[in-house]
């Protein structure tokens, strides 16, 4: 009986920590003599001020459920022992536990929250848009395991925590499903403690071209040798080009014979090709001048450069031999042409929305190419207003390509070059401008209306609009119908 009970003694003296007092005659006495503070901050240092304090003294807080905390980097002095409070710990009384020759409880301390708490991650970095069907990269110093990563809808602010992976450069997460494509708030939460680490971000299930198709049909009304020859009479008539009516035929049979009011359907088409790592990898094309689809581009992947070879390059020629693109955040900052017989370095700019706003000679920062745009609808090249657009137009999906400057590159001769069309329909030009242009403004002044048609992911996959009564660019003389149709193939 005599053995059971000091078993229960030695049991009860595990269970139960002696207080911190200064004497104690039935036992050993607290090595300390301090004084604890009523209340500390979570996150902020908790100073307990007192003798005794040994250098590998340490001190935790216990809840109410008995699961302690220990005070993060202590500082000991001979009248001090101050640490951090955990983040991760949330608001209420804690007991202030001492290990220092044993276990002992100093006194309660209330934790509150701070009224305004810094984030404890520097340099943090998040995507300018989220890809729902891949992984969420977030960069940033000082990420810890007790954090979490949550994605706040702005329309109705309900969360979705993420699941969380320390990474080398900050943390992984993993997007559960569920989550559908609109603009979300980034929320880091550690504790009580929580911070909003970017606002109103996209979110859409992520899509690359696979290819995309122009045809583009012509006819003209009234067109014939007769209407033209009587033209051609009357409109020199009387001046020093005064021709026969015989010259007159002859004339406009010689623009009859060119094609120049044939009716014509041609077809502009891309195709692109990816690597397994979603680089990518060859282009094919056909382009008005071509009468087969041909090899285009072949790219080589070198750390953050993407270069090209042009294969459709032709020796003796003055166009692009090949190129090379400097990347920045999945977009070019720079890029360096090689023609014939040079190379030419390139600045590209964008401006404060990250949208593409040209591209400049590196040598002297002289615009090369400019593009202009008006509350982030793309209108065109530079004072050329190519594009209008309804107060409320119609959105592309943000990973789609952009559909304005797909027109520019794909129809508009001598304005961009090919690299910048290539770079168009890989989206490497910043952030998109994801409006969708009501109306173009053709070469004959007519400005048809653009509909579209999408996928269920809200992807562009169709552009279609028709001129009727337009006139012929030689003497707007005849009436010209066409219509341009776009097909897009997303992957």
């Amino acid at each position: 009986m005599k053995k059971l009970w000091l078993l229960l003694l030695a049991a009860g003296a595990m269970t139960f920590a002696p207080a911190c007092t200064d004497d104690d005659d039935n036992g050993p006495s607290c090595p300390v003599k301090c004084t604890v503070p009523a209340t500390a901050e979570i996150g902020s240092e908790l100073t307990i001020t007192g003798q005794g304090f040994d250098a590998a003294a340490e001190i935790a807080l216990r809840n109410d459920s008995g699961v302690e905390s220990k005070l993060e980097n202590p500082q000991i002095t001979a009248t001090s022992y101050t640490g951090t409070v955990p983040l991760a710990l949330t608001p209420g009384s804690y007991t202030v536990v001492l290990y220092q020759e044993g276990i002992w409880e100093l006194g309660l301390v209330k934790l509150t929250m701070a009224a305004d708490k810094d984030c404890p991650v520097l340099s943090i970095t998040v995507p300018n848009a989220i890809r729902l069907n891949e992984e969420l990269e977030i960069a940033g110093a000082g990420f810890t395991s007790d954090m979490q990563i949550l994605l706040e809808n702005a329309a109705d602010q309900s969360r979705k925590e993420l699941t969380v992976t320390l990474s080398g450069i900050g943390v992984t997460c993993t997007i559960p499903e569920g989550v559908s494509a609109g603009l979300y708030n980034v929320i880091l939460k550690q504790g009580a403690y929580e911070w909003k680490i970017a606002e109103s971000v996209p979110a859409a299930v992520y899509k690359r071209l696979k290819s995309v198709t122009a045809n583009v049909t012509s006819e003209y009304e009234g067109a014939t040798v007769e209407a033209l020859a009587q033209y051609l009479f009357e409109m020199v008539k009387g001046t020093d080009d005064e021709m026969t009516e015989e010259e007159a035929t002859a004339t406009a049979e010689m623009y009859f014979a060119m094609g120049a009011f044939d009716s014509s359907t041609t077809t502009t088409a891309y195709t692109f090709t990816y690597d397994a790592q979603g680089n990518p990898a060859s282009s094919t094309k056909k382009d008005l001048y071509d009468e087969e689809v041909s090899d285009w581009l072949a790219f080589t992947v070198d750390g953050n450069q993407l270069s090209a070879t042009n294969k459709d390059f032709e020796e003796g020629t003055d166009g692009i031999r090949s190129f090379v693109w400097t990347l920045d955040n999945g977009r070019i900052e720079a890029s360096t042409i090689s023609y014939e017989k040079r190379d030419v370095n390139y600045l590209w700019a964008y401006d404060a929305q990250g949208l593409w706003s040209g591209v400049n000679y590196a040598s002297d920062n002289s615009a090369y190419l400019t593009l202009t745009y008006n509350a982030g609808k793309f209108l065109g090249n530079g004072s050329n207003t190519m594009f209008t657009y309804t107060d409320a137009p119609q959105q592309n999906a943000i990973f789609g390509v952009d559909m304005a400057k797909l027109f520019l590159g794909m129809q508009t001769i001598n304005i961009i070059e090919a690299d910048h069309l290539a770079a168009i329909c890989l989206n490497l030009t910043g952030t998109s401008s994801t409006a969708l242009p009501t109306t173009v403004v053709e070469m004959d002044g007519s400005t048809p209306t653009i509909t579209y048609t999408f996928d269920n992911d809200g992807y562009v996959t169709g552009a279609n609009w028709q001129i009727t009564g337009g006139k012929d660019m030689f003497f707007q003389l005849f009436d010209l119908n066409s219509k341009t149709s776009y097909t897009l193939v997303y992957e």
